[in-house]
């Protein structure tokens, strides 16, 4: 087994155990211990092994503090001016998300309205 193969071997792994752990903290989100802690072993591996987290799992959890999100318990979430606005409740941290579909429409129905 060359490097190149023992490389992607453990990329493999370590995508999968990012994954097992990211759903687990979600699986255990009122533990806020458990959670925060499966949280940072996984983004401490994503680190090591340069392995991007999905998107959908980095809007699970505070970047700061990794605190697991709970609508009205532990973020606010605010949708406006073309953004999405997620606001840690435990440390303040604001995360925004650009909101583009309205802006995809808009371009849509000012393309029809010139021909």
């Amino acid at each position: 087994m060359g490097w190149k193969e023992r490389k992607a071997n453990r990329k493999k792994i370590a995508s999968e155990r990012i994954k097992e752990l990211l759903e687990f903290s979600e699986v255990h989100r009122r533990d806020e211990d458990l959670s925060t802690s499966s949280i940072k072993t996984a983004v401490a591996i994503s680190k090591r092994h340069k392995i991007r987290i999905a998107s959908r799992y980095k809007r699970s959890f505070c970047k700061k503090c990794f605190t697991v999100f709970i609508p009205d318990k532990t973020v606010r979430i605010r949708i406006g001016k073309g953004k999405i606005t997620f606001t840690c409740l435990k440390c303040g941290h604001i995360k925004r998300i650009p909101y583009t579909k309205e802006k995809i429409d808009l371009k849509k129905v000012k393309m029809e309205n010139k021909n």
